[in-house]
């Protein structure tokens, strides 16, 4: 197939979709606002001088791009396209007047976006209503959107490679009980709740427990201090920025992975996947998103989010019972073997294009 996808280019989601189907055999190209290069695929920039941080009334320029995502749609004579963001680049895309195209929806553009005000919200609907087609990567979140729109979406959900993210011999030892994420350093993705919860649990002294975190973001300063001013800054590692092979070799060498996050745009658990995958055992907090990707009581243990003395315990338990932490890790790798395999992800996503191309014929 000829694939064309209207998002960022910079997005590391559109990056990992361009790359497999790429790698397997189909053209693809993006339409993209922001510049960016991404190997196997032709990228083709509408520069209209808005950085993806940029404030609302600034991406207004979107709506202002129809026509030439129009032109470009033509020239590349896709046999299917494919946009991502619902209220962004899907925006775009509903006013460009092309028909029959696919809708990607993500996270904030469902859960945050349409809160903001009557017109945020009026726009989510006319991006949905416009759509030929609709993709989520959660059935949590296609919920979400049914307050929107009363129609279908096919899930799509996040896939990791098990052949990256698996177990290793080493995770883990006798006398430090290494406890950890790999996530942006946000309020959101309940960092806060984890330096608490380990503050709590190496005051009692009972648990050698040490604590790795990875990831950059806003706060980073922020929590830097608080790791000081709660006496745990000298068993908390800061490891920045890391690759997926580091990523990968993170989660399996901890005892626990920890993702509680605190607010429900957080609309897939992709790293609890990971960490499944690596037969770490996971402590979530009850968010629907997290809840899907593990299957909890067998491959997670779920805590209420922004309950700091919750994780702690957690923690605890976890530590107190080698055998459950065994048989969540061993439950989970089977979990992300059956369901989110990277390989069956993509080849779900990719008999969807087909039957899309074949419903469309020519879209143009």
């Amino acid at each position: 197939m000829r694939i064309c996808i209207v998002g960022p280019a910079n997005s590391a989601h559109i990056v990992k979709w361009c790359n497999w189907f790429s790698t397997h055999g189909h053209e693809v190209h993006v339409i993209s606002f922001i510049p960016g290069e991404i190997e196997g695929a032709h990228v083709h920039l509408i520069d209209v001088g808005v950085d993806a941080g940029g404030s609302d009334v600034g991406k207004l320029k979107y709506l202002l791009t129809g026509g030439q995502i129009k032109k470009l749609i033509r020239e590349i004579n896709p046999d299917v396209v494919n946009a991502h963001y619902a209220t962004s680049y899907g925006v775009a895309m509903a006013l460009s007047g092309v028909k029959g195209y696919a809708l990607s929806v993500w996270g904030m553009d469902i859960y945050d976006f349409p809160k903001k005000s009557p017109l945020h919200r009026a726009l989510l609907k006319f991006s949905l209503r416009r759509a030929g087609f609709l993709f989520s990567t959660s059935q949590a979140m296609a919920d979400e959107a049914s307050q929107y729109i009363k129609r279908k979406f096919i899930i799509t959900p996040f896939g990791v490679d098990t052949r990256l993210f698996r177990p290793v011999d080493a995770a883990g030892s006798d006398d430090i009980f290494t406890v950890g994420t790999v996530k942006a350093l946000s309020d959101k993705y309940g960092i806060r709740h984890i330096l608490e919860a380990v503050a709590e649990i190496r005051e009692e002294g009972e648990i050698p427990i040490r604590l790795r975190i990875a990831g950059k973001g806003p706060q980073e300063e922020e929590y830097h201090q608080l790791a000081k001013d709660l006496k745990i800054d000298d068993i908390t590692t800061w490891l920045g920025f890391i690759s997926q092979e580091e990523a990968a070799a993170e989660w399996a060498g901890m005892d626990i992975a920890l993702v509680p996050s605190t607010l429900e745009s957080e609309s897939f658990g992709v790293s609890a996947v990971e960490a499944e995958a690596c037969e770490t055992p996971v402590i979530i907090a009850d968010i629907p998103g997290l809840m899907e990707a593990t299957s909890p009581g067998q491959t997670s243990l779920v805590v209420p989010r922004k309950d700091s003395k919750a994780l702690a315990e957690a923690i605890r338990k976890l530590y107190a019972d080698p055998e459950l932490r065994k048989k969540l890790g061993k439950n989970g790798r089977q979990y992300v073997l059956e369901k989110y395999e990277l390989k069956h992800c993509f080849r779900k996503i990719e008999k969807c294009l087909k039957k899309i191309s074949k419903i469309n014929g020519d879209i143009r």
